[in-house]
C-alpha cells in the first residue's frame, strides 16, 4: 500500500515526457529547419529586391537612351548628307525637315569656319542668320568641334531664343577630302527630359532623377520650364529634399548592395520613413557623368516584407510546440512564393514574358499583396509590348489606343462620320516633271504639313491614295463638333498650300467633305492590317472633291455636313447630280472663298 501510493505521488505526466523528454530534440530540429527556411527567404527576398532594382534603372537608362539616340543618329545622318554649306538659308526646307523627324530637338543651327551662322527653330519654323565670329568663345569652340571624333554632347547652356537651358549636341561637318567645313549642331531644352520621366508611369512610390555633374539637377518630375533659370538647379537648394540628402545617406550599404551589378544603392530616414536611393553613373552624354537614378519607399512598394518575416518568426514558435513537421511545412510556406515571385521576376527582367509563369498564391496577406503588385506590373508590360508590337500594323496613333484597350483587338464601329477628302490638282503633270525622287521629296513635305493640321483638329488620316488623303473625324475617336472640325481643319490646309511650297513647288489642292454613316475597321491579312472606312458617306466626299473642277471651287461641303456646322460662314454654289444618287444634291463652300472663286450656276 505504501509503495502504491509513494508511485502515485511522483505519476509523471505523459505531455511533461513529450516535453522534457523530446524537448531538445524537437527544439534542434526545428531550429535548423527555421535557420534553413529563413535564410533562404532572406536570400531570395534580397535577390528578389536586387532584381527589381536592376529592372527599374535598366528601364530608365534604355528610356532615356531611347529619347536621346535619335539625336546622335540624326547627327551622323546629317554629317554625311550635307556636303555644300556655301548658302546656309538654301537649306531651310531641309532643316525643318530635320526638326520634324526629332519632336525632341528644339532647334539646329549650322556654324562656318568664317562664323557664318544659321539657325532653325521649331517654334512658327523660325530661320535667323548670325555672324558669330566676334562671339570670345566661338574659337575655342570651333578646335574643340573640329578635334572631335564623331557627335558630342556638351554641358547645358542657356539659349536666349526659347529662354530655357538646353543640351547642346553637335558634330563636325567635313567634305569629301576630310577638309572641316562647319558644325552642325542641335538643342535638347533640359525640361523634356523632366517631361519624360513625368509620362512614364514608375508608380507613386518611385521618385525618378537624373544628376549632372552629381550636385545639379538635371531632370525631376518638379522641374518645369523657368525663363528666369539660366543654369541648372543646384542639389543643395533643390525643391525635393529627400533628393538633397543623396549624398550623405544614413546607410551607404544597404542589405541589397552585394546583389547589384552596375547599380548602387544608399538609404535613409527621413520624416519616419525610409527611403532607398537606385543610381548609375552614366558617361556617353559628354565629358560630365550623369547620375541616373530613382529614390523608392520600400514599404509602399514591397507590401510589408519586414512585417512578414517577424510574422514568420512567431509563427516559428508555434512549430516549437506543434513540432518539426509544422515548422517544416511553416518554412516552405515562407520561401516558395517568394521564390515562385524571384523566378517571375528574373523572367521579365531578361524581357521573356512568355516564360512568366503564374506566381503562388499565398495564405500570408503581404506575399500575396506583393503576388497581385507583380501581376499588375506583367500586365502593364506586356500591354506596352502589345503597342509595340500592334503599332506596326495600324498606323494611327489613336488607333493603336484603341487597340491596347480592346486587348489586341479593334472592334467594327458604325457611326455617323465626316470625311474629308483632299487630292492635288494636276497631279500626274507634276509627277512627270518632277521625276521619282522628285515627287517623293514633295509628298513627303505636303503629308507632313496636312498631317500635322488634321491631327490637330482630331482627324485620323486611314488612307494615302497616291497623292489624295482620307481623313476621318468622329471616328475611331467620338468627337461632337466633327463637321466643324473638319471644315476648321480644310480651311487650314487650303491656306497651308497657298502660303508655302513644298520642295520648292507651289502646290494647288481640292477638298470635299460629307458627313453620313460609315462602317470603321481593320482590313487585310493576318500578319498586316489596315485601318479604314467604308460607305457611301465616304464616296460622296470623293465625288464632291471631283466637282471642284465643274464649280471652279477649291472646297465643296455636302448639304448634310453643312447643317451640322452651327455658322452663317458657308454659301450654297449650286446643285448638281451625282453619279450614284437618284436626285440633286445642293453643295456649299465657305463664304469668304466663294468671292474668290467664281463658280457657274447650277
Amino acid at each position: 500500500m505504501i509503495a502504491r501510493a509513494t508511485i502515485k505521488r511522483f505519476r509523471i505526466p505523459l505531455t511533461a515526457i513529450t516535453v522534457f523528454g523530446t524537448g531538445g530534440l524537437v527544439a534542434v530540429t526545428v531550429a535548423i529547419v527555421l535557420y534553413l527556411g529563413f535564410s533562404q527567404a532572406a536570400e531570395t527576398t534580397r535577390r528578389y529586391w536586387a532584381n527589381q532594382a536592376e529592372t527599374l534603372i535598366n528601364s530608365m537608362d534604355s528610356g532615356l537612351d531611347a529619347h536621346l539616340r535619335p539625336v546622335r543618329e540624326q547627327a551622323l545622318w546629317v554629317a554625311r548628307d550635307l556636303n555644300d554649306l556655301s548658302v546656309p538659308a538654301a537649306l531651310d526646307d531641309y532643316m525643318f525637315g530635320v526638326l520634324a523627324a526629332t519632336p525632341q530637338v528644339a532647334g539646329v543651327a549650322v556654324i562656318r569656319p568664317d562664323g557664318a551662322t544659321r539657325r532653325w527653330h521649331r517654334a512658327e519654323r523660325l530661320a535667323i542668320s548670325e555672324d558669330w565670329s566676334q562671339k570670345p568663345w566661338f574659337d575655342d569652340y570651333l578646335n574643340q568641334v573640329e578635334t572631335s571624333r564623331g557627335p558630342t554632347w556638351r554641358e547645358p547652356i542657356f539659349t536666349d531664343t526659347l529662354s530655357v537651358t538646353t543640351l547642346l549636341h553637335d558634330v563636325p561637318l567635313r567634305d569629301a577630302t576630310g577638309q572641316f567645313t562647319g558644325v552642325f549642331a542641335q538643342i535638347v531644352p533640359v525640361h523634356e527630359l523632366s517631361h519624360y520621366l513625368v509620362q512614364t508611369d514608375w508608380g507613386a512610390s518611385i521618385t525618378p532623377f537624373v544628376l549632372y555633374d552629381r550636385n545639379q539637377v538635371l531632370a525631376h518630375p518638379l522641374i518645369v520650364p523657368d525663363p528666369q533659370r539660366i543654369s541648372l538647379p543646384e542639389l543643395d537648394g533643390f525643391e525635393d529634399p529627400v533628393l538633397r540628402r543623396i549624398w550623405t545617406p544614413d546607410e551607404a550599404d544597404p542589405f541589397i548592395s552585394r546583389e547589384l551589378a552596375d547599380t548602387q544603392a544608399a538609404g535613409l530616414f527621413f520624416d519616419e520613413e525610409f527611403y532607398m536611393f537606385l543610381y548609375r553613373d552614366i558617361e556617353r552624354y559628354g565629358p560630365t557623368a550623369w547620375t541616373l537614378g530613382a529614390y523608392i519607399v520600400p514599404s509602399q512598394l514591397d507590401g510589408g516584407e519586414v512585417e512578414r518575416i517577424r510574422r514568420a518568426a512567431l509563427a516559428g514558435l508555434l512549430v516549437l510546440i506543434v513540432g518539426t513537421a509544422l515548422a517544416v511545412l511553416a518554412g516552405r510556406g515562407v520561401s516558395k512564393p517568394i521564390t515562385s515571385l524571384v523566378a517571375a521576376t528574373e523572367a521579365v527582367e531578361r524581357g521573356d514574358f512568355d516564360a512568366v509563369r503564374p506566381v503562388r498564391a499565398s495564405r500570408i496577406r503581404e506575399l500575396d499583396d506583393a503576388r497581385e503588385a507583380f501581376e499588375h506590373m506583367v500586365r502593364g508590360l506586356r500591354e506596352r509590348r502589345l503597342i509595340r508590337d500592334t503599332l506596326g500594323r495600324f498606323v494611327p496613333e489613336k488607333v493603336a489606343a484603341s487597340l491596347l484597350a480592346g486587348g489586341g483587338k479593334l472592334e467594327v464601329q458604325q457611326a455617323e462620320a465626316t470625311i474629308l477628302f483632299c487630292d492635288i490638282e494636276a497631279f500626274t503633270a507634276l509627277t512627270e516633271s518632277l521625276g521619282p525622287a522628285g515627287i517623293v521629296n514633295l509628298l513627303n513635305r505636303y503629308f507632313s504639313a496636312m498631317v500635322e493640321i488634321l491631327e490637330r483638329r482630331g482627324g485620323i488620316v486611314t488612307q494615302f491614295q497616291g497623292d489624295a488623303i482620307l481623313a476621318t473625324f468622329n471616328v475611331p475617336v467620338a468627337d461632337e463638333a466633327h463637321a466643324a472640325q473638319a471644315l476648321a481643319a480644310a480651311e487650314e490646309m487650303l491656306e497651308c498650300v497657298a502660303q508655302q511650297t513644298f520642295d520648292g513647288q507651289s502646290l494647288a489642292i481640292r477638298i470635299g467633305i460629307n458627313t453620313g454613316p460609315v462602317v470603321a475597321g481593320a482590313i487585310g491579312a493576318h500578319e498586316r492590317l489596315s485601318y479604314t472606312v467604308h460607305g457611301d458617306a465616304v464616296n460622296l466626299a470623293a465625288r464632291l472633291e471631283e466637282l471642284n473642277k465643274e464649280f471652279e471651287t477649291r472646297l465643296l461641303l455636302s448639304e448634310h455636313t453643312a447643317a451640322s456646322i452651327p455658322q452663317p460662314a458657308l454659301r450654297c454654289v449650286g446643285e448638281t447630280a451625282v453619279r450614284g444618287r437618284s436626285g440633286a444634291i445642293r453643295v456649299y463652300t465657305l463664304a469668304a472663298r466663294a468671292g474668290r472663286e467664281q463658280s457657274p450656276a447650277r
